[in-house]
């Protein structure tokens, strides 16, 4: 009987790539226009695309490793999870591309929409209910999304472009790229760029051993923090901004309009620096220690920018 089992295994390791198939599936369900989607693909590449339509679809393959897929869909709630077992002892076909989900999925442009995935990529596109995508090991690819937006990954990139609403786009070891995005929008990024020309009137930015490119067009409330870092900004079209920021061992640049009406508090504390290029005041030293301070005003100051550092430089300079 072991000499059986013994032969049957060898037989198995050396079975061609092909008998393992890839499961088809072409599957569809009558939905609400404002449906709650939660959708589960571990690894692979999945498309999501909004539609006129009152219509769940799910079309492409599955992963060779998958048990199936679960499809539910009851009472306005659409639950759809591609089935991977417990990683076990024929964990060796798993890097091969046969073991990933291909997927394109449909959905109503007004659903509400959740998506969890470890090893895979996504686009998505035209969903304004609202949409909460996570990754591990993936990038994400959205565009024109609404209402609420959040967008994490931990290992990729992230494109947004032309969303509104509360966005927030966050992660951790890749590069964050938005264009054209309006409302309230957040960035976050660890050991990352930002490269951003947004629209929104508020901003957030937070980075930790990254840099932050942003270009902004009549912001009004915008928040800057960074660690070990740069972050770079040029305001347009904002007179009466409200800016608030801080960094630590990192620089803080900002481009501001030359009739920006604004009082302007800026400190640097441990051996920090300030450029002030938009007005001919300078900034003081304290008597005792390094620190120095800045304080002016621009025409009637309706505006205010605080700005703090230690250990990085501060620079306003006018576009």
């Amino acid at each position: 009987m072991h000499t059986t089992i013994i032969k049957s295994f060898t037989l198995l390791l050396f079975l061609p790539l092909s008998v393992f198939a890839q499961e088809a599936i072409d599957e569809s369900r009558s939905v609400s226009s404002n449906e709650r989607i939660s959708i589960e693909v571990l690894s692979g590449e999945v498309t999501i695309r909004g539609s006129d339509d009152n219509l769940f679809r799910v079309r492409g393959t599955l992963a060779e490793s998958a048990d199936g897929y679960t499809l539910d869909s009851n009472n306005g709630f659409t639950r759809f999870e591609v089935e991977i077992p417990q990683r076990g002892f024929f964990n060796w076909r798993d890097h091969r591309d046969a073991d990933q989900s291909n997927l394109e999925i449909e959905v109503p442009m007004g659903a509400e929409l959740e998506f969890e995935g470890v090893n895979i990529a996504i686009v998505i596109e035209e969903v304004h209910g609202s949409t909460n995508i996570s990754t591990v090991n993936g990038d994400i690819d959205a565009n024109n999304l609404s209402n609420i937006v959040e967008l994490s990954t931990v290992n990729g990139t992230i494109e947004n472009r032309h969303s509104n609403g509360r966005i927030e786009l966050s992660s951790v070891n890749g590069e964050i790229f938005d264009e054209e995005s309006s409302g309230r929008i957040s960035y976050n990024t660890v050991n990352g760029e930002i490269v951003a020309a947004s629209n929104a009137e508020e901003v957030s930015v937070n980075t930790v051993n990254g840099d932050a490119e942003i270009e902004l067009i009549g912001s009004q409330v915008i928040e800057l923090s960074t660690v070990n870092g740069d972050i770079e900004i040029r305001l347009t079209q904002s007179l009466r901004p409200r800016i608030e920021g801080s960094t630590v061992s990192g620089d803080i640049s900002i481009e501001v309009e030359p009739e920006i009406s604004a009082h302007f508090s800026i400190d640097a504390h441990a051996g920090g620096n300030i450029e002030n290029g938009l007005s001919n005041d300078q900034p003081t030293r304290d008597r005792y220690g390094p620190s120095k301070h800045l304080n002016f005003s621009t025409k009637d100051s309706q505006g205010s920018v605080n700005l703090s550092t230690v250990s990085g430089d501060i620079e306003i300079d006018e576009l």
